[in-house]
C-alpha cells in the first residue's frame, strides 16, 4: 500500500507561465480548477496564503490551525499541509521560487522567522492592518494577471513590500530579545535541516557555528525553553512523521534513513517524543482516513 504525498512545482498549476519563478491565483479558483488541492501535499517552493475570509483548519507539519478571516499563513519548501475550508472561503494563493526573489534581495527569504523555522508558527493573525493586505493582494494579483511591461519586477516589489510588512507585523508578537540571538538560532535550524538525516551530534553543529555546545544550548534556551537537543529531535521526529504518513516504508526502513542503526532504537525515540509508537501512529492515520 503507496503512503506517497505529492510533490508540487509552480509548473504544477493551470495556466502557469513556463519558465516563470512565481504564480498567484485566487484561493476559491484553484480549490474549483484544482482537484485535491485540499489533500496533503508539499511543494518545491515558497508559499503566501492570505485568507481574506473564511473558516475550517489548515494542517502544516501535523500541527492543526483554525483557520478565520484576515490571516496570513507561510510555508517553506518541503513542508507538508493539508486544509479543510469552508465553502465561502476567499484569499490568495502566491507561490514564489528562492531565485525570483534571491536575484534582488538575496538570503532575505531565509531570514523572515516565519521561514525556514519549526519553532515560530507559521500563521500571522492581521488586525490592524488587514485594509493594507487586502488592497496588497489585490494590486499585485492585476499586476500578474495583466502582464504589462517589466511585470516580473513590478511583481517582485510587490512581494517585498508584502513579506517585509509581514515581518515587522510578525516580531511584534515576539518577546523583546536580542535579534543576534534569533539570528543564531535560524543559523543552527539552517544547519539542521541540511545536515539532520546525517548529523545528530550537538556539539558538531556548535563546532560549525563557532561556539561551545554550552553556549548553543544557553541560546537555545534563553529564546525558546528548549535544549539544543530538542531542536534536532524535533527535527528528526516530523521527518519520521512524514515518511509514516507519505510512504510506504517499513519502521525499520525508516528507522534506517533516519540514521538509526537498531530499529528498536529508532521505536524507543519516536515514543518518547510522541507518546506512541511508529507503528501505532501510522495506524491511527489509516483509521481515520
Amino acid at each position: 500500500m503507496s503512503f506517497s504525498v505529492p510533490v508540487y512545482k509552480i509548473q504544477s498549476f493551470p495556466r502557469h507561465e513556463p519558465d516563470a519563478f512565481f504564480y498567484m491565483t485566487r484561493l476559491e479558483k484553484l480549490v474549483q480548477e484544482f482537484k485535491g488541492i485540499d489533500k496533503s501535499h508539499s511543494h518545491t517552493f515558497y508559499l503566501v496564503m492570505w485568507l481574506a475570509q473564511g473558516s475550517g483548519t489548515h494542517t502544516i507539519d501535523f500541527r492543526t490551525y483554525t483557520i478565520a478571516s484576515n490571516q496570513l499563513y507561510f510555508l517553506t519548501p518541503g513542508q507538508v499541509h493539508s486544509w479543510a475550508l469552508s465553502p465561502d472561503s476567499r484569499g490568495y494563493n502566491l507561490f514564489i521560487d528562492a531565485n525570483f526573489f534571491r536575484g534582488r534581495f538575496g538570503n532575505r527569504l531565509q531570514q523572515y522567522p516565519f521561514f525556514h523555522s519549526h519553532q515560530h508558527q507559521p500563521l500571522l493573525e492581521v488586525s490592524d492592518q488587514q485594509t493594507f493586505f487586502s488592497d496588497l493582494f489585490t494590486y499585485a494579483y492585476e499586476e500578474y494577471e495583466q502582464r504589462q511591461a517589466n511585470r516580473a519586477d513590478v511583481f517582485l516589489s510587490f512581494v517585498h513590500i508584502l513579506l517585509e510588512t509581514a515581518n515587522r507585523l510578525y516580531n511584534q508578537q515576539l518577546p523583546g530579545t536580542d535579534t543576534h540571538l534569533y539570528d543564531r538560532i535560524r543559523h543552527y535550524e539552517h544547519l539542521i535541516e541540511n545536515q539532520f538525516l546525517t548529523v545528530q551530534a550537538v556539539r558538531t553543529y556548535a563546532e560549525q557555528m563557532n561556539m561551545t555546545p554550552n553556549h548553543l544550548n544557553h541560546i537555545c534556551k534563553k529564546i525558546l525553553g528548549k535544549t539544543a537537543s530538542q531542536l534536532l529531535h524535533e527535527r528528526i521526529i516530523i521527518e519520521a512523521q512524514r515518511l509514516l504518513t507519505h510512504t510506504a516504508q517499513s519502521v525499520k526502513e525508516i528507522g534506517f534513513h533516519l540514521g538509526f542503526g537498531d530499529s528498536s532504537y529508532f521505536v524507543r525515540f519516536f515514543r518518547k517524543h510522541t507518546g506512541q509508537t511508529p507503528a501505532s501512529f501510522r495506524q491511527a492515520l489509516m483509521t481515520n482516513r
